[in-house]
């Protein structure tokens, strides 16, 4: 019954919200179906190989089918692939329903009863096992705001970081609304028991499940609170409860939402995810300052008349009109420097082609552009923007990162083998002040942890392996090579920690690999982990493939300004395999600048950035 009531007050709100946003977009939509259309199969009862504009919207609602345009909107469906409007009325229509750890924990507990309300047809889920990130109907997305943080990030983090903590001097008497509320939940055992009309006794705020208790304070805060706001009944105690736990969330989410603004992104329509709004903030950043052919004009020349024969051909096996000129190919070319209208590349006689700047129409005068016969034949249906685009970061192929394909399986697999992870914390597992000892004998003083937490943003501004990967296999003097930066890449190799060093790498071994650990082995795993592991009786470790620090790796893929650092830190290079070569480029140097510029609130909340 709950949850009835609550969806059907989400669907009132929605019509209400998407009511405003049609109106606030409306001569937007309007042009939009003026320019593309609509057919008949988004149009419920219009004939389906008929394609319909504003001029036909406006005589249905003038003839009464329709009430007014949202009326029209509302009833228009789209399939799985949508046109334009179908994409702007799914951001219009889809009110976001937020949670903060709803995901994995509320939609769980009442999934069954939550589908049994809203159906399961037309339902999208972004599932996370165990926590579903999305849940879309037509109408709704459900979001859970914990996505939308780093792991681990609580409720009143949250909060204070976008809204600040309480600043109130009293804190019984706080009435600001960024304080927690109390409320006595195992004290509710029956519905009946939100009617008392009495203050719940100190005791009933107390909990068995957490084995804690109310302190004095709180329960007088609670005591304030009753008289403050005139509560009659414990409902109205349960009301105010829920009200901090929502009206600050909502200033919170409104907080980030506008930080997100600043790079033109809705944090709920570009995205399910911090990881996934962040991927769209690098692809805005990672295409910036791209380089440009430099357009030196080469000889001129006249348009060979052998092509014209061709073009007419063209047209008339195509039914199209023919109607160009030498003379204005002659002007043309002229124009355009002797160039390539699309890659920029210098033209000659040989290569010099008219392309067709609308595809539909024939070879006449003015419907071309002069281009090179290789972009004439790649361009096809492509917008002259689109294609020039396309060329341009062909240009800078090695200057952007490559995703890695199936032609370069074997590149992925090696890579994926050899991701082994970073230190922790803690380098060694096990360590005692006045007790441990470290360099020689020497007992440890002081146990610290640093955690580099800006080691995302440092590596953004680092040389990135752009292009497309290929392997080779090693050559004598290849380290030389990567000393001298002439190779740029991923070496495979053997390398050894100098057994003089040994007791300078001591406090943290450079290489970090995983490998199989015996954890019934006390001379592996020491002492203490050992006589730990034993205690533990049935619940022991077994033997399993654990990250760790080690003086040496076997075959192991290092990239060079890595390698370049352990070698000038003594380590030495025993056997090389082969190599993966990469250009070298600081691909992510602009959106590193970016984030440095960031408010400070969103690096707290958002390292992933």
């Amino acid at each position: 019954m709950l949850l009835t009531d609550m969806f059907e007050y989400i669907h009132q709100v929605s019509i209400k919200i998407q009511q405003y946003n049609v109106h606030k977009y409306e001569i937007l939509l309007q042009k939009i179906i003026d320019a593309h259309g609509l057919t008949g199969m988004e149009i419920p009862g219009a004939k389906l190989d008929k394609t319909y504009k504003m001029i036909d919207v406006d005589g249905w609602i003038k003839e009464g089918k329709y009430a007014s345009f949202f009326d029209f909107h509302n009833t228009l469906g789209f399939g799985k692939q949508r046109s334009d409007y179908g994409r702007i009325k799914q951001h219009l229509d889809q009110v976001p329903v937020l949670g903060f750890n709803s995901g994995r924990y509320d939609v769980n507990l009442i999934k069954n009863d939550l589908f049994a309300v809203i159906g399961t047809d037309n339902i999208k889920s972004v599932i996370k096992n165990p926590s579903y990130m999305c849940i879309a109907t037509s109408n709704m997305k459900m979001l859970d705001i914990s996505n939308y943080v780093p792991a681990g990030t609580s409720y009143a983090k949250y909060l204070s970081t976008y809204l600040g903590d309480c600043k109130c001097d009293n804190k019984i008497r706080c009435v600001c609304g960024l304080g927690k509320g109390i409320f006595p939940y195992e004290f509710i055992t029956s519905f009946n028991v939100l009617s008392q009309t009495t203050i719940p006794p100190k005791s009933a705020f107390d909990s068995d499940l957490r084995g804690t208790s109310i302190s004095d304070d709180d329960y007088k805060r609670v005591q304030f609170v009753w008289g403050h706001y005139g509560m009659k009944s414990i409902k109205d105690l349960l009301i105010w409860y829920n009200n901090l736990d929502v009206v600050p969330f909502i200033k919170a989410i409104k907080a980030q939402r506008e930080l997100f603004k600043r790079f033109e992104l809705d944090m709920f329509a570009d995205g399910v995810s911090l990881p996934g709004l962040s991927e769209k903030v690098m692809y805005q950043t990672c295409f910036d300052n791209l380089q440009y052919p430099s357009k030196t004009s080469p000889q001129a020349f006249r348009s060979p008349s052998k092509r014209m024969s061709g073009y007419k051909t063209q047209d008339l096996e195509a039914k199209r009109e023919f109607g160009m000129t030498l003379g204005h190919l002659d002007i043309l070319l002229n124009q355009q420097k002797y160039l390539c209208g699309l890659c920029y590349g210098p033209l000659s006689t040989e290569t010099v082609s008219a392309d067709r700047i609308n595809n539909k129409l024939g070879h006449i005068d003015g419907n071309i552009l002069i281009s090179c016969i290789s972009c004439n034949t790649a361009r096809k249906d492509m917008s002259l923007k689109g294609f020039r685009y396309k060329k341009l970061l062909d240009f800078n192929s090695e200057r952007l990162v490559y995703s890695i394909d199936k032609e370069e399986k074997d590149i992925y697999g090696k890579m994926k083998a050899n991701i082994a992870g970073g230190p922790s914390i803690i380098f060694n597992r096990y360590a005692k002040r006045n007790e441990t000892k470290i360099r020689g004998g020497k007992l440890c003083k002081k146990v610290i942890g640093y955690d580099a937490n800006a080691l995302y943003l440092w590596a953004l501004g680092n040389d990135m392996p752009c292009g497309r990967l290929t392997t080779i296999e090693a050559y004598p003097g290849i380290v030389e090579d990567i000393k001298n930066d002439k190779i740029f890449g991923f070496l495979e190799c053997d390398i050894q920690t100098p057994e003089h060093l040994k007791q300078y790498f001591g406090e943290m071994t450079p290489i970090f690999k995983n490998t199989l650990i015996n954890c019934t082995d006390e001379s592996i795993i020491g002492k203490h982990m050992y006589d730990y592991n034993q205690i533990r009786e049935k619940s022991r470790s077994k033997p399993a493939r654990k990250l760790i620090g080690s003086y040496f790796g076997e075959k192991i893929l290092i990239y060079t300004p890595l390698l370049k650092w352990y070698l000038s830190h003594g380590m030495e290079i025993t056997q090389t395999y082969s190599f993966i070569k990469a250009s070298s480029h600081k691909h992510l140097l602009h959106l590193w600048k970016r984030c440095l510029a960031l408010d400070e609130r969103v690096m707290l909340i958002s390292p992933r950035l």
